[in-house]
């Protein structure tokens, strides 16, 4: 009886994925918000409701009627894409790992399903996403140097390296944006629908009461370890010019590389303002020091950085921070 009721649900949810994904590409809208966001909304929704067999099936059965009805290549594969990572939203959702180790995680793994996606995409229909937005920056770097005098004057390393830089932080923002915002609109829509049980409910109510546990929310200490040693390694790779010759890795790299520091440097001044509430100083203070930290993050940002996490390393690892606010946060979540 549950098989069939899931199969029934799977079944009339891609019928409304079918009928939405048609009207929507064919009135236009639908390479916008409709195929990023709502398409892998909707099959994270789809995966928390029924189970992974059935969103499987559901997804390999609406891709192939939406290719036959449309008979446009495009709109399937970057349909897919959305499906994939609202998939993948669901499966971390329930797993038992961090709200912050879901997001790093997801984010990771969507930049190699959107770089892929583009190649393939690329080879089909003569259209590549990255290729594109690398064409604009480099239009934007001549500008710059022949409209701008002082940008003009910097050396020609400096200006190859900070829109090198531009280029990737963009692209990393693609995979990040979308995940970050899946994820947590998904599962606020699937509280409001009622299909939320075990994990999803516990990181639903860290997401709504943010404000409360955004200093108790870590990635865990091992891929908090991990990643510190792969920026440091893709950091000196750079330094000494080793890349693999291959764009599409280089730019998977670069995704990670980004995510990676930005995730660390988040836990790291989420980490230091904890530590500093254990120790008895106020709010006031703790916001003091966020505001001038973030100062100094954008005049050195290397140095501020590097000091952040090794010294969040230190005290993490001398007071057991991690433990500390994992086992407060979840005595606040049963209670």
């Amino acid at each position: 009886m549950e098989k069939t009721r899931k199969l029934t649900e799977a079944s009339l949810l891609t019928a409304i994925f079918v009928v939405v994904t048609i009207i929507s590409v064919g009135s236009g809208i639908g390479y916008g918000i409709y195929l990023d966001y709502i398409v892998p909304l909707f099959y994270f929704i789809i995966y928390l409701k029924c189970g992974s067999k059935y969103t499987v099936l559901s997804a390999m059965s609406g891709l192939m009627i939406v290719f036959a009805v449309l008979g446009n290549p495009g709109t399937a594969i970057w349909a897919s894409q959305g499906i994939i990572l609202g998939i993948l939203c669901g499966i971390l959702s329930e797993k038992k790992t961090s709200l912050m180790d879901d997001l790093l995680l997801g984010t990771l793994i969507g930049s190699i399903i959107m770089v892929f996606i583009d190649i393939y995409a690329s080879k089909l229909i003569g259209y590549s996403f990255i290729q594109d937005f690398k064409e604009t920056i480099s239009y934007m770097a001549k500008y710059m140097t022949k409209n701008v005098p002082s940008f003009s004057n910097f050396p020609p390393e400096f200006i190859q390296s900070y829109f090198s830089t531009v280029f990737y932080v963009s692209i990393t923002l693609i995979p990040l944006g979308t995940v970050v915002g899946v994820y947590i609109i998904g599962l606020f829509v699937g509280n409001r629908l009622n299909v939320l049980k075990g994990e999803t409910k516990k990181k639903y109510e860290v997401i709504r009461h943010f404000r409360t546990f955004s200093r108790m929310t870590f990635c865990s200490r091992n891929l908090f370890y991990i990643m510190v040693i792969y920026t440091m390694t893709f950091s000196l790779m750079n330094k000494y010019g080793i890349k693999t010759n291959m764009a599409y890795i280089d730019t998977i790299m670069n995704c990670f590389f980004y995510s990676g520091l930005y995730f660390l440097i988040r836990d790291s001044i989420a980490g230091i303002q904890g530590y500093m509430l254990t120790k008895g100083k106020s709010m006031g203070q703790v916001r003091l020091f966020t505001i001038l930290y973030l100062f100094i993050l954008l005049s050195y940002f290397w140095l501020a950085a590097i000091i952040a996490i090794l010294y969040f390393m230190s005290i993490d690892v001398k007071y057991g921070l991690r433990e500390f606010y994992c086992e407060k946060m979840s005595t606040l979540l049963t209670n």
